[in-house]
Parts: structure tokens; sequence; C-alpha cells
């Protein structure tokens, strides 16, 4: 059986779910980067906050995000996590990030 048996949707509805995924990409991106640029003690103090975007008129993109651990060190793990629109299967776009106390940003562990 082919997944285009399972999941039977057309090329332009694939097309859009893909591009839904582009933008929220792109969305989740450019709050993760505002994020980063914010101070440590700002990050320890907002455990959760949503930020919507607005792309369009009727068009809108939550993201959520989260300082959801503080390592032993005192670095700050950071994921921002997007909805709003549409995608193939559901999978949304995070952008995760850690900031330590001296307020250096990194990606990895």
């Amino acid at each position: 059986m082919q997944l285009t048996e399972l999941f039977p949707i057309t090329k332009k509805q694939r097309q859009i779910l893909r591009e839904n995924y582009k933008i929220l990409q792109q969305e989740v991106e450019k709050v993760g980067k505002a994020y980063e640029k914010k101070s440590y003690k700002e990050l320890l103090q907002c455990a959760e906050e949503c930020v919507v975007v607005a792309i369009a008129d009727d068009l809108k993109i939550s993201c959520f995000a989260e300082a959801y651990h503080v390592q032993k060190d005192g670095t700050i793990c950071v994921c921002i996590d997007a909805d709003g629109l549409p995608t193939m299967f559901g999978i949304k776009p995070s952008y995760h990030f850690y900031k330590c106390p001296d307020g250096a940003v990194h990606y990895g562990v």
C-alpha cells in the first residue's frame, strides 16, 4: 500500500501543507532569534509565554515559548513551538536554544 492511499490528498493540498510548514518555520525562527536577545534574567522569569504573530489580516500564528529546564551550571533550555496552520501529518516546527548565565547562547548540549 502506498502513502497516497493511506492519506488521500491532492498534489495541491500537499503543496499548501508544505508551504504552511515553511511559513511556521520562518516565523518561529524570528521569534526564536528575538528570544535569544532577551537577558538571562528575563528568560529565567518567563516560564511560558504565547506570542501571536499576524502574517496577514486574517492569518495569525501562535508561538509558545517555554524556558523548560535549568541545568546544574545555570544554563536555561528554551523551546519555542509554532502553531496556527495545518501541516503534513500535523508536524509543527520548533526552535531550541540554550542561554548561559553569562548571556552566551548555544544550540547544542
